[in-house]
């Protein structure tokens, strides 16, 4: 039976944009809430319908009490079944797992448009941890007492890790508040990756984003990405692994919102795939 999912809504402010909706899909520790400070305002007020989804045991959504048996595959068909409640193709941005989870969906079926911000790559995660474990080794084992909810960390910790070296305490603070527990399920899915299973998207424009101050997802993983895609990634200066919540998210924004004028108006959905 298909979860209840939050799915919250934010129409275009002013004069609606003849272009498709905009789907903003979190990453891991997340919800919905997290496009909420900045992308659904700013990008509404830019003339798109814009639309955030809580996956399955996230925000709103159901499924906090089985949430650590949920995998990717739980995760993608909750993209489809938000993208059938839109009713007409979306462009998706989506952030970190998020980004694995939109590989995962054009495979079955392609879309007007995808953005990756920070993106798992197509390889998964062993790669990016093994990199943080060299490099960071307190980091890494502190990011891992938290899925198990043997560690807080501090502001600091936090800054270092997701954040730009400006942002203020309270938005770290507000970070903290709202974060929860991953699918350890599907951390797994992501970790322990296939080569052989790897399938390309099915044709899709896609712009692909990491951010220079990164510790989580390294460039070289945005390339890889960008790679899969047939496109060139872009690194923005300055900027974490919270592209959307980071202080510089609008240059991140205003980038998106340039290719997205680049678009094709595009058709109204069929089926989509579950």
């Amino acid at each position: 039976m298909t979860p209840r999912l939050e799915l919250i809504h934010q129409p275009a402010s002013g004069e609606a944009r003849q272009a498709p909706p905009l789907l903003f899909l979190h990453g891991a520790f997340c919800g919905a809430w997290a496009w909420q400070p900045h992308f659904l305002p700013w990008f509404a007020s830019q003339g798109y319908d814009c639309w955030a989804l809580s996956l399955e045991g996230h925000g709103q959504s159901e499924g906090r009490h089985y949430l650590a048996a949920v995998s990717i595959e739980d995760y993608r068909k909750n993209l489809a079944s938000a993208i059938r409640q839109i009713r007409q193709q979306p462009v998706v941005i989506a952030h970190s797992m998020g980004g694995f989870v939109l590989q995962q969906y054009l495979r079955h079926s392609p879309l007007p448009g995808a953005v990756l911000l920070a993106s798992v790559p197509p390889a998964g995660l062993a790669g990016s941890s093994l990199r943080l474990l060299s490099n960071a080794p307190g980091l890494f084992i502190k990011l891992n007492l938290y899925q198990h909810g043997q560690y807080n960390p501090d502001y600091d910790e936090l800054r270092a890790l997701l954040f730009s070296p400006s942002t203020p305490d309270e938005d770290i603070e507000w970070l903290i508040r709202h974060s929860q527990q991953e699918s350890q399920r599907a951390l797994i899915d992501m970790t322990l990756v296939n080569p052989l299973a790897i399938g390309r998207p099915l044709p899709t424009p896609a712009l692909v984003l990491g951010g220079a101050g990164d510790q989580l997802i390294h460039a070289d993983d945005v390339v890889a990405t960008a790679g899969h895609f047939g496109v060139s990634a872009e690194i923005l200066p300055d900027t974490g692994h919270m592209l959307m919540l980071d202080t510089k998210w609008r240059q991140c924004a205003e980038r998106i919102a340039a290719w997205l004028t680049l678009l094709p108006q595009v058709r109204s959905a069929d089926g989509t795939t579950d």
